[in-house]
């Protein structure tokens, strides 16, 4: 297979995978090795994200890391946590990754970035098709989530959930895993008033130990 091969490739342009660290994400980035890899750190990134970044240097993938600087603080953590203020779910998106994304693409030139949406996920594509500042491709349509499990299989790479561990969107099943993986997260958490009110119940908890 060529790298560019199919109809998401754009001639005359640069083009660089956003990568998440996640299954789907890390899999393009290992079909498409030629291709650089972006990914903005958060710095509320789950700390497995950041192995599966070592595993895939080691392949001499390339992996370019942004930061994401809010208000003079160096990552969007560090600026809701300087601040005293809680995670900003509407917009949180922009201010932690996609305005640096942005930004990046203005420092580089033209670009594409490539998406690694899956079979199931094509209604996903039209939250992209407005975004003026650079196109995006779908390379990994054709796959899907098994085949891409497969893939790092092959390859001896792991991938796991990403985003950022105290994101309020997360569903209630995650927010316990966290507890369950990375029990320091999860009481930072607590401390912060992070917690959605769903979990209310095991933030006393928690208080009252």
């Amino acid at each position: 297979m060529e790298i560019y091969e199919g109809t998401w490739w754009r001639p005359n342009i640069k083009i660089y995978n956003s990568l998440s660290g996640g299954v789907c994400s890390t899999a393009m980035a290992l079909i498409y090795p030629k291709i650089p890899n972006v990914i903005v750190n958060t710095g509320g990134n789950y700390p497995h994200v950041w192995e599966t970044i070592r595993q895939l240097k080691v392949k001499r993938i390339k992996v370019i890391v942004l930061g994401s600087p809010n208000k003079g603080f160096s990552t969007y953590y560090d600026y809701i946590a300087g601040e005293n203020l809680k995670p900003f779910y509407k917009s949180c998106s922009d201010k932690a990754k996609q305005q640096h994304l942005h930004n990046f693409a203005k420092i580089v030139g033209p670009l594409q970035y490539n998406i690694g949406f899956v079979k199931g996920e094509e209604d996903r594509v039209i939250e992209f098709e407005n975004t003026k500042w650079a196109p995006y491709g779908f390379p990994m349509l054709s796959f899907t989530r098994e085949q891409c499990k497969k893939i790092l299989r092959a390859h001896g790479v792991e991938a796991r959930k990403t985003g950022c561990w105290f994101c309020g969107k997360q569903p209630k099943s995650s927010w316990l895993e966290l507890r369950e993986e990375y029990p320091h997260l999860w009481q930072e958490a607590v401390e912060r008033d992070w917690l959605p009110d769903s979990l209310s119940e095991f933030r006393i908890i928690d208080e009252d130990d």
